[in-house]
Formats: C-alpha cells, sequence, structure tokens
C-alpha cells in the first residue's frame, strides 16, 4: 500500500512544478516572441542587378518580363526617412515567376541583416508576393546570431515611391513576427 501513497506525492511534486513560472514546458502557449518593424529603402537603377534576362517579354502594361531575375542589396531604416538610423541591410533575389496586366508575381529569397544595438544577426526568408497595395507576406525560415533557430513570418506593405535621378526608391514598411526555438 505504500506503492500508491508515493505515486500520489511523485504526482503531487509534478504538478506543483509545472505551476511553478518559467519552469514549465512549452504546451501550445506563445513562444518566445519579438516584432521587428522597419522601412527597407529600394533604390532601383542603383542597388539592384539583372542576372538572367526575361525568358518572355513584358505583358502590355507590366515592366517586367516573365523569369527575370534580379539580385539586391537594400537599406533597412527605423523610419520611414532614407537618413532615419540604419538598423542594416537586406540581400536577395526576385524572380518573376507570373505576370499578367494586373500584376507581376515574385518569388523572393532574402537575408535580412540586422542590428538595432540589442539583437544582432540574420534572418532568412522566402515566398511568393505581388508588390501592390495590399501587404504581403514572406516565410521566415531560420538565422543566425541572435535569431538563432527563428521562424515567423514577415509582413510588407508599399509606403511610396519617389523618382531619382538614377532610378526610383521604393519605401515599404515591414512587420517581422520572429519566434524562437531556444
Amino acid at each position: 500500500m505504500a506503492f500508491p501513497k508515493i505515486l500520489c506525492v511523485a504526482l503531487f511534486v509534478i504538478a506543483s512544478a509545472s505551476l511553478v513560472q518559467g519552469r514549465t514546458a512549452y504546451r501550445g502557449g506563445q513562444r518566445p516572441y519579438r516584432l521587428i518593424t522597419y522601412y527597407l529603402q529600394q533604390q532601383f537603377g542603383v542597388n539592384e542587378l539583372g542576372m538572367v534576362p526575361p525568358a518572355r517579354p513584358p505583358v502590355n502594361g507590366t515592366n517586367t518580363g516573365f523569369g527575370v531575375e534580379v539580385v539586391y542589396e537594400f537599406t533597412m531604416t527605423a523610419e520611414q526617412s532614407p537618413q532615419s538610423e540604419i538598423l542594416g541591410y537586406v540581400r536577395g533575389t526576385a524572380i518573376a515567376v507570373n505576370n499578367t496586366a494586373a500584376s507581376t508575381t515574385f518569388f523572393v529569397q532574402n537575408v535580412i541583416h540586422y542590428d538595432d544595438g540589442f539583437f544582432q544577426g540574420t534572418l532568412t526568408q522566402q515566398g511568393e508576393a505581388i508588390f501592390a497595395s495590399l501587404p504581403w507576406e514572406f516565410a521566415i525560415t531560420g538565422g543566425t546570431g541572435a535569431f538563432r533557430n527563428a521562424y515567423g513570418f514577415n509582413v510588407g506593405r508599399f509606403i511610396s515611391s519617389t523618382p531619382t535621378p538614377n532610378g526610383n526608391l521604393i519605401t515599404t514598411f515591414y512587420e517581422a513576427s520572429v519566434f524562437f526555438n531556444h
């Protein structure tokens, strides 16, 4: 009869330990999380390079032919102004995978190099996007440094397009919801 009493004590200890703050195992609740916001300053005509020519010419009403691939490096800032605090840069490629008169869909792969003074590291992201007035979303598929084992999603939206002597400065705003497997 001593065995059931020991079993009851053991279950009580396990149940009590699971109620201690910060000591519980993950059970479907929110994992450690960080929201990163930034503006991407995309200076087209300067910081991008066409790598692969289009397999098909642009459809009437579009500027991009199917299959064109572009590699780029753009600056990330804390505020909408390109002169605001620099948080890092985004390097990546975009391939036009579908284009119609209404829109062009790109497959995008990026590495986000982030440093706000507290968190330093990289995030990788990928996905398809139609860069229009509606928000688009990329999957965060990993990271390094402070973002090691990160995953999540990054939602972007168009802010402005300003003609410059070298092309166009397109500003977009991003909110990256980053979760950690630590």
